[in-house]
C-alpha cells in the first residue's frame, strides 16, 4: 500500500487516482525527456554562448524537445523565458532555417492567449526563442497536484484555449503539440498557450533522420499518429484530451506501451465523462466526444465553429467569476475544495499491432504505412530511455542521466544481455518452438547523431532509427558509427521471437588532436 501525496490516504496497488481526493496517481513514465550532457555543463555552455545578450538565471522546464531558461534580457531588463533547442536538433540546416522560419511565424501571432515571441536566434550551437516569461503554472502542473477541476474553472480554460487556436487556424498556423504542458496559467488566471514554433518547426517529413518526435502520444490524434498530413482538426482533437484530464483528472487512452496507446486513439471509444461525474453539462460532454472523434472529418469543420459550440454551454456570470478565482488560486499553488469523481470502466485491451503469424512484417492495415512505422520508432524508442546504456570514458553516469552516451571502445564485457520483451507472452508459452524455423529476433534500437550507420554482424539494417529489424537469434555484433564521431561496438544477445529493445545510444564526437 502506498500513501496518496495530496492527502495521505492509503492507496491499493494499481489504482490510478486517490480514493479520498481523487488525484490522479502518475506514471513516472507519462513525460518525455530529452537529455544529454549534465544539467550544469548545459546550463555553462548555453550562458557563455548567450553571455552578453542574457543573464540566465536557471532552468525552469526541460522536454522532448527543448530546454526552458528564465533569464533577462540584457539592456532593457526585461524577464524572459529561452527556450533552448540542444545541438543534438540543429544537426540539419533545413531543421535550422525552417526553425527560424517558424518561429518568425509564431512571433506574429498578437493574441491575448498565446505567449507572446521577443526574437528567435541562434549563438554557437544552439537555437533559442525568447518568449515572455509567464509567473505561474502549467495547466498540466494544476491537474497532477489539483486532479479533476470544477466545470466552470475548465470551460474558462478551454474558451481560452480554442480562442487561441481558433485566432492560429484562422492564419493558417497549426500547433501540432498541443497538451496541458503547453498551456500556461500566470497569477491573474489568464490562460495561454505556448509552443507554437517549436512544434512546427521540428515536423520534418523525413521523421526517422531527424529523429524528432512531434507531439505528445496521450494527446496525438489518429491521423498524426498515423504520420498523416495534420490540420486544424488535430489540435481540436488534442484539445479534446485536455479538456477530458481536466475533467477526470486523466487521459482518456492509457497503455503499458505506447503502440498501445496509439491502438486506442485508433479504435477504442472515449470513455463516456457522465461515468466519472454527473455535473458535467451535456452540452460540454458532447462537444469533447465531437472534437475526440476518430476521423476528422467528424470534428468541427473550423476552430471557430469549435468556439461558437464552446461559447453556448452554460457559463454564467457568476460561474466566470467564480472560475477565474480558482484558475488564481491554482496559478499561484493554493489548493481548492477537490472535485469527487468515481473511477471510469477499464479501457479494453489494446491489441497488439503486430500479429503473431508475421513477426517481423508489419500488417497491411491502412494505418501502418512506412510513415507511421518511422512514428512509432521515434515513440517507441525516444521515451524508453529510462534504463539507457551508458559508457562515458570508463565513469558510471550519475543516477539522473536518461540518455544513454556511448564511447569508442565500450570496456571488455561478456555479450550484453539487453531487456527484452516477449511480444505475447501467454500465446508464445503455448505455441510450439517450431513456428520460428528461421529462428529470427526482432531489433530495435535509436542512436544519434540521427544519421548514424547501425549495423548487425556487418549488415547496415538503417540509419538513426531501426524498428522491429528482422536479426538472427544469438550473440551478434553491433556496431554504431557516423563521422566525427567515436563508434560504438558491442555484442548482444537476440531472443527468438522477441523484441530485443535498446535504450538511445547517443555517440560522443571525436576530440580535436
Amino acid at each position: 500500500m502506498s500513501q496518496c501525496q495530496r492527502c495521505g490516504a492509503s492507496i491499493a496497488p494499481g489504482s490510478r487516482f486517490c480514493p479520498s481526493c481523487g488525484r490522479q496517481l502518475l506514471d513516472p513514465a507519462a513525460s518525455t525527456l530529452l537529455l544529454g550532457a549534465t544539467d550544469d555543463a548545459l546550463l555553462a555552455e548555453v550562458r557563455h554562448a548567450l553571455a552578453g545578450e542574457y543573464e540566465i538565471d536557471r532552468e525552469v522546464g526541460r522536454g522532448a524537445m527543448a530546454v526552458v531558461y528564465r533569464a533577462k534580457e540584457a539592456g532593457l531588463g526585461r524577464r524572459v523565458a529561452l527556450k533552448v533547442l540542444p545541438p543534438e536538433m540543429t544537426l540539419s540546416p533545413e531543421l535550422t532555417e525552417r526553425f527560424k522560419r517558424e518561429a518568425r511565424l509564431a512571433a506574429s501571432l498578437d493574441h491575448a492567449n498565446i505567449i507572446p515571441v521577443y526574437r528567435e536566434g541562434q549563438a554557437g550551437r544552439f537555437l533559442f526563442m525568447a518568449m515572455k516569461f509567464i509567473e505561474g503554472r502549467s495547466l498540466e502542473a494544476i491537474i497532477e497536484s489539483q486532479g479533476p477541476l470544477p466545470v466552470q474553472v475548465v470551460l474558462h480554460v478551454l474558451r481560452s484555449a480554442t480562442s487561441a487556436l481558433a485566432y492560429a487556424h484562422d492564419r493558417g498556423i497549426v500547433h501540432r503539440d498541443i497538451k496541458s504542458a503547453n498551456i500556461l496559467i500566470d497569477g491573474d488566471g489568464r490562460v495561454v498557450v505556448t509552443d507554437f514554433g517549436i512544434a512546427r518547426a521540428t515536423e520534418d517529413a523525413n521523421l526517422t533522420s531527424t529523429g524528432t518526435m512531434v507531439g505528445t502520444p496521450y494527446f496525438m490524434s489518429p491521423e498524426q499518429c498515423a504520420a498523416r498530413r495534420i490540420g486544424p482538426q488535430s489540435d481540436q482533437y488534442s484539445l479534446g484530451v485536455v479538456a477530458f484530464q481536466m475533467l477526470t483528472g486523466s487521459v482518456p487512452f492509457q497503455a503499458e506501451t505506447l503502440p498501445g496507446i496509439m491502438h486506442h486513439h485508433f479504435y477504442t471509444q472515449v470513455p463516456d465523462v457522465a461515468d466519472a461525474r454527473l455535473d458535467v453539462p451535456v452540452a460540454l460532454r458532447e462537444l469533447i466526444d465531437r472534437a475526440l472523434a476518430k476521423k476528422p472529418e467528424q470534428r468541427f469543420a473550423t476552430t471557430q465553429a469549435m468556439l461558437a459550440a464552446l461559447e453556448k454551454v452554460p457559463f454564467s456570470q457568476q460561474d466566470r467569476d467564480q472560475g477565474l478565482a480558482q484558475l488564481r488560486d491554482l496559478a499561484r499553488g493554493t489548493a481548492i475544495p477537490p472535485v469527487g469523481i468515481s473511477v471510469l470502466p477499464a479501457l479494453p485491451s489494446a491489441i497488439r499491432l503486430t500479429p503473431q503469424s508475421a513477426p517481423v512484417t508489419p500488417p497491411p492495415t491502412r494505418w501502418l504505412s512506412r510513415a507511421m512505422v518511422g512514428v512509432l520508432a521515434v515513440l517507441i524508442l525516444g521515451v524508453g530511455s529510462a534504463g539507457a546504456l551508458v559508457w562515458r570514458r570508463g565513469q558510471a553516469p550519475p543516477a539522473t542521466t536518461i540518455a544513454a552516451t556511448a564511447a569508442a571502445q565500450p570496456p571488455a564485457a561478456p555479450p550484453l544481455v539487453v531487456q527484452t520483451r516477449t511480444a505475447d507472452a501467454r500465446a508464445a508459452e503455448s505455441r510450439p518452438a517450431a513456428v520460428e524455423p528461421k529462428a529470427l529476433g526482432r531489433l530495435r534500437v535509436r542512436a544519434f547523431p540521427a544519421d548514424a550507420e547501425i549495423r548487425v554482424d556487418g549488415r547496415l539494417i538503417g540509419y538513426g532509427v531501426v524498428l522491429d529489424s528482422a536479426v538472427r537469434a544469438g550473440t551478434r555484433r553491433l556496431r554504431i558509427s557516423a563521422p566525427g564521431h567515436q563508434p560504438f561496438d558491442t555484442t548482444i544477445a537476440i531472443v527468438a521471437n522477441e523484441v530485443t529493445t535498446l535504450s538511445r545510444i547517443t555517440l560522443q564526437a571525436q576530440e580535436d588532436e
